[in-house]
């Protein structure tokens, strides 16, 4: 698993940009709308995991990591999707001392993917078009 280094830097977000371009079909409105989706439904997801993590909710935890693990995989979004898997596998455990770290990890990871996406983009436009 990929740590931030000691300068507090984001780690690799490991986006494949050409699984978004391939299911888009190469149209830039499709692709910046389904960017937008993902980035605002992730977020979503994000804060499902907090509060089942919150609630002591394991199984909820396991079901909100699964869904997101799935959607970064459809996009690409291999680095997100690997911190949920590794969520989805410690809910399943009912092994909860690891989860608020993941769940943090998880967050800088998906500020990364939005960086990722602002570079391929160049711009944050796919924000706006959710």
């Amino acid at each position: 698993m990929q740590q931030e280094d000691s300068a507090g830097r984001l780690p690799d977000a490991r986006f494949d940009v050409g699984r978004l371009t391939e299911i888009s079909d190469g149209e830039r409105d499709f692709e910046l709308e389904l960017a937008g989706e993902f980035v605002s439904q992730a977020w979503a997801m994000h804060g499902e995991l907090t509060r089942a993590h919150e609630r002591g909710d394991a199984d909820a935890l396991r079901r909100a990591a699964h869904t997101l693990k799935g959607s970064c995989r459809t996009v690409g979004a291999e680095g997100v999707a690997d911190a949920a898997a590794e969520l989805e596998r410690v809910a399943a455990e009912a092994g909860h001392a690891p989860v608020a770290g993941l769940l943090a990890r998880t967050r800088r990871l998906l500020v990364a993917t939005e960086h990722a996406l602002d570079r391929h983009f160049g711009t944050d436009e796919y924000r706006r078009a959710a």
